[in-house]
């Protein structure tokens, strides 16, 4: 999706103009990334751009959204820090503006595992492109993992795929640690998450448990549906986003679920119009 301008400071989509969304993240020493908070916040609000990024020693992760003019400003202010400019960036769009202000936040980890001494610049899985990820987990020799919390692959995943069934990504590790060392011993792992940056942290642990070939998705779930024609593919459900949208489908159109305002939870839209809360009484939490 190319980025040409399209306006400026704009909260809403119109009826021709959606607001791009860009998420993106990059692994890089960042030794002074407290002194980025400050301009990089200044930046996105002289653009009119909204949502959230992290900064940490580590690197760079968040999902920001507005015009197309303003977040070419924004991704323009950080790929001119040396040790960002190759910061991987997926495109979509929303009807709507997804978020209702800018925050730039100081983290002790760009994606938080927890886990002392993991490093993806050091040790990464290999990276399956979304054309070829169909013929690796079909493989029975592949086992196929779904890095993602429960709330999340409980409105969609791929097939054949395990689900560690966790609360929040910290849960992964001690997940991960248990079942292999239960002896289970697979041909290979491939594993998924929503954009790739889970995946980067979840596949460098497997290789410093000593398990080698271990693969990910380039570019996460988001990038195989953009890329994946529905004909072809072997997600099924949506995708959970972490945004005002909930959930996109294939060609990242806007998915058919919203949030329940009690637990926070996906449910579906009972009207099929996703995005945003649900109404009351739509989720079984009682909410």
């Amino acid at each position: 999706m190319s980025v040409a301008g399209t306006g400026h400071g704009e909260d809403t989509a119109s009826a021709t103009v959606p607001v791009v969304v860009a998420a993106l993240y990059r692994f890089a020493p960042l030794d002074e990334f407290e002194r980025l908070r400050e301009p990089l916040l200044d930046c996105a609000l002289r653009a009119g751009i909204k949502g959230t990024l992290l900064l940490a020693h580590e690197g760079i992760n968040g999902t920001i959204a507005g015009t197309a003019e303003g977040i070419a400003s924004v991704l323009g202010f950080i790929r001119a820090v040396p040790a960002l400019a190759d910061a991987d960036v997926k495109y979509s769009t929303a009807r709507t503006m997804p978020f209702g202000r800018m925050k730039v936040r100081l983290k002790r980890e760009i994606v938080t595992m927890g886990v002392e001494g993991i490093d993806p610049l050091e040790s990464v899985g290999r990276y399956v492109a979304p054309r070829d990820w169909n013929a690796l987990i079909s493989d029975p020799g592949t086992l196929v993992i779904d890095t993602r919390n429960a709330y999340e692959v409980g409105i969609g995943t791929f097939v054949g795929a395990v689900e560690p069934a966790t609360r929040s990504f910290r849960q992964f590790p001690g997940w991960m640690v248990e079942r292999l060392a239960r002896g289970e011993r697979p041909q290979r792992i491939a594993m998924f998450c929503t954009g790739g940056i889970r995946c980067e942290k979840a596949t460098a642990l497997v290789r410093k448990l000593g398990f080698d070939e271990v693969y990910h998705l380039k570019g996460g779930i988001l990038s195989y549906l953009e890329h994946v024609p529905p004909s072809e593919s072997l997600w099924r459900g949506e995708c959970y986003v972490f945004d005002e949208r909930v959930s996109v489908g294939h060609a990242l159109s806007q998915g058919t679920h919203r949030l329940c305002h009690r637990c926070g939870n996906p449910v579906p839209a009972g009207s099929g119009q996703g995005g945003g809360y649900a109404d009351e009484g739509a989720c079984g939490c009682g909410g």
